[in-house]
């Protein structure tokens, strides 16, 4: 219970950095989805809200749904598996991008009068799978503008 309200303020920032248009993280009552094997996020985000939060991790990484999810029996990924060590990742990365908003921005001061300071997983990730951890080479273009130029039309395979 301790955790809900971090967790759902979580869920309100990543929709606000990624989310299409605005919607309401939480279901109607009337509307409530309990969604299965939700670790990180709460169970009660409404369909659009996890639609919008999936939609900005896969816009953030450039990579499709079964880059975490694992595929089904009939080929469309299977959203409660964890059969994909991938979701786990995300899942360690979503705890790691909440912690470093709530507890490590707030602790360094001057940080707390600038308006939205916040992580997201674009700040390290920029659309490549992984993110870069040193400035590209003068001249060279940086992880994610390589991957738009291999592959022109967004098709980045199974594995992004």
């Amino acid at each position: 219970m301790r955790l809900l309200l971090p967790v759902l303020l979580f869920a309100v920032v990543l929709l606000a950095a990624y989310a299409p248009a605005p919607v309401s993280p939480v279901a109607s009552p009337e509307a409530t989805v309990r969604w299965e094997n939700l670790q990180v996020l709460p169970d009660t985000l409404s369909r659009d809200a996890l639609m919008g939060i999936m939609r900005g991790f896969t816009g953030a990484l450039g990579v499709r749904c079964d880059h975490c999810h694992a595929r089904g029996s009939e080929g469309p990924p299977n959203f409660p598996s964890d059969a994909n060590p991938m979701k786990d990742v995300a899942r360690d990365m979503m705890r790691m991008t909440w912690q470093i908003n709530t507890e490590t921005l707030p602790a360094i001061e001057g940080l707390q009068e600038a308006d939205g300071m916040q992580v997201t997983c674009y700040t390290c990730h920029r659309g490549a799978t992984r993110p870069a951890t040193s400035a590209p080479a003068e001249g060279e273009a940086a992880p994610a503008e390589r991957d738009r130029n291999e592959h022109p039309h967004g098709d980045h395979g199974s594995d992004g």
